[in-house]
């Protein structure tokens, strides 16, 4: 303990919060090391995303260590300063304690060859929410979520000048159209956010790269994360008639996701002749008819109108359920689901692409709650926090975009970093209120 102490007193925190900005970097990059390493070094894929998840993970538990005793020690804090990383705290030792009793221990630990979520991966999320809750200088934030930006264009518009370069199915360095999706979802948000941050010939430029990644995400048809975006930007419409926030700025964004929407679906607008995707004519419409009969079946409730809903995803919702009941103080471990759909004849599936039964099954109904509680405390503590600053209304409404997308999505180790890294943001919001109030 003396030891860290001394650890932590050798370096200023300025020089510190240096050291996580650069860390948080090495993963926001990782989309284009990753292209490159599969497309020019032919490197085995995912290669730099396994390596660096754990090398981040790992850091941010160790500073944030660090970084806690120095505050602790301050002796100007109390328990409420810290209830976001004790509810993860918690959740870890619920997780802990589900792997370890799991029918399965070597894969709720582990995970399997494709998704590798197992509890270590899972522990490393919390790794990656703790570093960057220890960043809190603006400009850093506002670099961390350019690079986001930035990187997903490059990744976007590299393959095209590939001469024997085809887009199957547009899931880009990801393995899966609805992983690239989440990405470009956020990217979708956090440009909106810079369009409004800018001034001048930039303001141009993000509103440009806005509209741009609006037509990926209709392209991608990943339409989970498209409604998140429409919910977000909904939302965001109130907030700003409420708070008189970005009025005019808000009113051109929305007007442009229509714009964007109703040009990509009404012409089939295609990334030139060798993007091998299908048309994305009356693309939104197929979707939201879609979405009305999901509804119907829904309402109907019965079992063939539950296997119909939403490319199967109620029948993966019904039998997660069903699980969790079985299971419903621990859960039956990290990752337990995939044995249990196959013993009933959900083949191919691991997840309910629904994260409030995906937490329920893998550690119970009581951590599943204690889940919620993070969240919720959480997105209403710094709803009060961000005070119409551009910045961290930007970390906000993207956290919260990516949230809801995950009501129809699930986790995966190369896209839920950023929803942690996020989180981290906010937490660093509300724990740096609750240190000034405590030292006034």
């Amino acid at each position: 303990m003396k030891n860290i102490n001394k650890l932590s007193d050798l370096i200023k925190y300025e020089y510190s919060e240096k050291i996580y900005f650069i860390i948080l970097l090495f993963w926001t990059v990782s989309p284009l090391i990753e292209y490159i390493l599969k497309n020019c070094l032919n490197i085995y894929y995912t290669f730099y995303f396994k390596f660096s998840i754990y090398i981040i993970g790992l850091f941010g538990l160790f500073l944030y260590s660090v970084y806690f005793i120095k505050l602790f020690n301050s002796k100007k804090n109390d328990i409420k300063t810290y209830i976001p990383e004790i509810l993860l705290l918690i959740l870890a030792i619920i997780s802990i304690i589900s792997s370890i009793l799991s029918d399965n221990i070597c894969l709720s630990i582990f995970g399997d060859s494709y998704r590798k979520e197992g509890l270590i991966v899972y522990i490393m999320y919390i790794g990656f929410a703790l570093l960057s809750s220890m960043i809190i200088n603006k400009k850093y934030i506002k670099y961390i979520l350019k690079s986001i930006v930035i990187i997903g264009l490059i990744i976007t518009i590299l393959p095209l000048f590939k001469s024997n370069f085809t887009y199957v199915n547009f899931s880009n360095v990801f393995h899966n159209t609805n992983h690239y999706g989440y990405y470009l979802m956020i990217n979708v948000i956090i440009s909106a956010f810079l369009f409004i941050d800018e001034i001048s010939i930039k303001k141009i430029i993000y509103l440009l790269i806005y509209m741009f990644y609006i037509y990926l995400l209709i392209y991608n048809d990943t339409f989970g994360s498209f409604l998140a975006v429409i919910i977000s930007l909904i939302i965001l419409l109130f907030y700003s008639i409420i708070k008189k926030y970005q009025r005019l700025n808000v009113v051109v964004l929305i007007l442009a996701f229509a714009f964007t929407s109703f040009l990509v679906s009404y012409y089939n607008i295609r990334i030139g002749e060798r993007v091998n995707t299908g048309s994305t004519e009356n693309i939104i419409i197929r979707n939201f008819l879609s979405l009305g009969n999901d509804i119907k079946n829904i309402i109907n409730n019965d079992d063939v109108s539950i296997k119909k809903i939403g490319t199967s995803r109620g029948l993966l919702w019904n039998k997660a359920f069903s699980y969790t009941l079985e299971h419903p103080i621990i859960g039956g471990g990290m990752e337990s689901l995939k044995d249990y759909y196959l013993k009933n004849n959900v083949s191919h599936n691991d997840r309910p692409h629904n994260i409030f039964l995906q937490v329920s099954s893998f550690i119970g109904i009581p951590g599943a709650l204690i889940y919620i509680f993070l969240i919720l405390y959480i997105a209403i503590s710094s709803l009060k926090l961000i005070c119409k600053d551009n910045i961290y209304v930007m970390i906000y409404f993207t956290a919260m975009c990516y949230f809801i997308s995950s009501i129809f999505g699930n986790t995966m180790y190369y896209t839920s970093p950023y929803f942690a890294i996020l989180l981290g943001l906010l937490i660093g919001i509300i724990r740096i209120s609750k240190i000034k109030t405590n030292n006034s």
